[in-house]
């Protein structure tokens, strides 16, 4: 009887997701056959599959396949478990390796913006970060790039009556100068930190989003202007906007709900 409830098939595509699930930045086709012991052919229609189903990606021009966080979804309290930095590093990693510059991420809490997590470029010229930074609203890309998509109550409650503090002669420290940057990464989906807190230094930022659309944290990429000419800050605002969209994605797969903000609800 046992054997007549036996699918092959299962267990081949079991064994394709367990070889995925040991690379942190994908696998070639060919890799994972030779290590799952099937024609490629067959690995290949798997993978295809896969792929229509939302629970495989090719997400770089090498053809590197790789996990979605979707397969969290399958076990819903490991994936309770995982925390934005943990969900958010594949991500990290891969941008400050392709990129070669400094990322990082906040997480938004109750009453600041928290920088909880960030992976530094080879360059010997680099931003350095502390982890549990405050990240003012009005001066940082990563806070920026959260208060964008908060009311003016909130936005308010975040700057705790202490004004807009200046941290370089290029920090804005006018209001209404404020509200016209917000405004305007709502609609672009990027900020920008143009030696606002650190001179010589330009960060690009963008929102992350947990399950319920709720903004929840914020990515960014540092890099010092020295090595940032026009052509290649068009590049950086693409990337970390792209990663913000797939960490996003990646948050609501995993039923990811940011626990300082609604707890408070």
């Amino acid at each position: 009887m046992a054997a007549k409830n036996h699918i092959e098939l299962v267990l081949k595509t079991l064994a394709v997701m367990e070889s995925l699930a040991e690379s942190e930045h994908g696998k070639a086709l060919r890799d994972i056959a030779i290590e799952v012991g099937l024609v490629k052919s067959s690995v290949f229609r798997i993978l295809y599959t896969l792929k229509e189903a939302g629970y495989v990606e090719q997400p770089e021009t090498n053809g590197l396949y790789r996990l979605t966080l979707r397969t969290a979804g399958l076990a819903r309290r490991n994936a309770g478990r995982l925390g934005l930095t943990e969900l958010a590093r594949p991500h990290l990693s891969r941008l400050r390796d392709v990129l070669d510059e400094s990322v990082a991420i906040a997480e938004r809490r109750a009453h600041s913006i928290v920088l909880v997590d960030a992976l530094e470029s080879s360059h010997p010229l680099r931003l350095t970060f502390h982890i549990g930074d405050i990240c003012p609203i009005h001066a940082t890309a990563l806070g920026k790039a959260v208060a964008a998509y908060l009311s003016l109550d909130e936005v308010a409650a975040l700057l705790n009556g202490n004004g807009l503090t200046p941290f370089t002669s290029h920090t804005n420290t006018r209001m209404h100068h404020l509200k016209a940057e917000l405004a305007q990464a709502h609609r672009t989906g990027y900020t920008l930190n143009d030696e606002e807190t650190v001179s010589g230094a330009l960060i690009l930022g963008a929102a992350l989003f947990d399950a319920s659309d709720t903004v929840c944290g914020a990515i960014s990429i540092n890099t010092p202007k020295a090595r940032c000419p026009e052509r290649r800050k068009r590049l950086l605002i693409e990337s970390v906007v792209k990663a913000a969209r797939a960490i996003s994605s990646d948050l609501s797969n995993a039923n990811y709900i940011n626990p300082h903000i609604h707890a408070k609800e």
